[in-house]
């Protein structure tokens, strides 16, 4: 055999080791017997003919590629078919609920009465603080100032978290407590916001229909407007004095 036929035989076998398929015709490839490889034995350095690694070279293949043909995976944008997946990620939404504010300044100025009055905005000014010391005297109290007054109010303590049924339920126990350590006879209710915080869901459709409600055996709320709109409107301080006229007070201890 001449040295170009051992040659071509050569860079046949490489051709097919790579897996690639040339037609040659049968009577110019001389057959190249591969040797029997026996793990036990050393290693034997093969030497690749050179014209053989141009071969695969412009061919663009690697000589430890697999035998087998494979397409590699490409991100290519111009192809129209090979779209790149999109996450859409989804924005998260947090609705912050409404802080509930609510202030009531509180006044008993004798054991047969409790004054709760809704302060909106402002606490009671002088002139409010004088209307309410002129009711009570005109129910029998007699005295010649408010007693100290108690706020109550919710958020109690900075960062107190809670929605309006817990709200209810702190005034309405805070209430109640004050109730079973003093009772008394009458509440006067000054507002529509205490009428609304400080009755039950009950008592509360019971007002629509009088100003006169019985919280307890002992206890009967009375719902007047608040301070500031019988100042601004005097027709509130008349239908005030409606619902007051037919009580009567002991008056106050010294």
């Amino acid at each position: 055999m001449d040295q170009r036929s051992v040659e071509q035989s050569q860079q046949a076998y490489y051709l097919k080791t790579l897996g690639i398929v040339q037609y040659v015709p049968r009577d110019s490839v001389a057959v190249v017997h591969e040797p029997a490889v026996e793990f036990d034995q050393p290693a034997v350095e093969t030497t690749v003919d050179r014209q053989s690694v141009d071969v695969a070279a412009r061919i663009n293949l690697n000589f430890d590629a697999p035998a087998a043909n494979k397409k590699a995976v490409r991100s290519d944008s111009s192809d129209p078919s090979v779209r790149p997946t999109i996450v859409a990620s989804t924005p998260t939404v947090e609705i912050a609920a409404a802080q509930v504010e609510v202030k009531f300044a509180l006044w008993q100025p004798s054991a047969e009465v409790l004054v709760c009055s809704a302060v909106e905005g402002a606490l009671a000014d002088a002139d409010e603080m004088q209307l309410l010391t002129n009711i009570l005297n005109a129910l029998g109290c007699e005295i010649k100032f408010l007693p100290q007054m108690e706020l109550v109010e919710w958020p109690p303590y900075p960062n107190a978290e809670g929605d309006e049924s817990e709200v209810r339920e702190f005034l309405s126990t805070l209430l109640q407590a004050k109730l079973n350590n003093r009772p008394v006879k009458f509440i006067l209710l000054m507002g529509d916001a205490a009428a609304d915080w400080l009755l039950s869901p009950q008592q509360r459709a019971e007002q629509a229909s009088q100003s006169h409600l019985s919280l307890s055996a002992e206890t009967t709320a009375l719902l007047v407007p608040s301070l500031k709109s019988m100042i601004d409107n005097g027709q509130h301080k008349a239908s005030a004095w409606q619902v007051l006229k037919s009580i009567s007070l002991a008056p106050a201890s010294s």
